[in-house]
């Protein structure tokens, strides 16, 4: 499994998802104040899971859900701390199989996770 992280995501949680697999966050590869358009094609190319902040990565009308290899949406109040996110990211992995996270849309809320696949 690969994951690649938004901007808008702490970069301390890329440890988490690096227990799951290969993971990049965006200070990684240079696309920190990229465009979205370039960061998804990032994660397309390397086949990786998408996980991000930004509510428009879940817009099907713009980035259907056969173009990608999978979504992680983060909904969370914007004061939310690192540790807080990365509390949340934990627990969600802990509570899945990792490997159904593959070509679905995953938004996660406090105690809240919906699944599309």
């Amino acid at each position: 499994m690969k994951f690649f992280l938004d901007a808008n995501l702490p970069y301390s949680s890329k440890e988490i998802f690096r227990k799951f697999g290969k993971t990049w966050h965006t200070k990684d590869v240079n696309l920190k104040s990229a465009p979205d358009e370039k960061i998804f094609n990032f994660a397309v190319k390397k086949k990786a899971i998408l996980v991000t902040r930004d509510l428009e990565f879940g817009n099907q009308y713009l980035y259907p859900k056969d173009s990608h290899y999978g979504l992680i949406i983060l909904r969370v109040p914007f004061y939310f701390t690192a540790k807080q996110i990365n509390r949340i990211f934990k627990e969600f992995l802990a509570s899945i199989n990792v490997k159904d996270l593959k070509n679905a849309i995953i938004v996660i809320e406090p105690g809240k996770i919906r699944i599309r696949k």
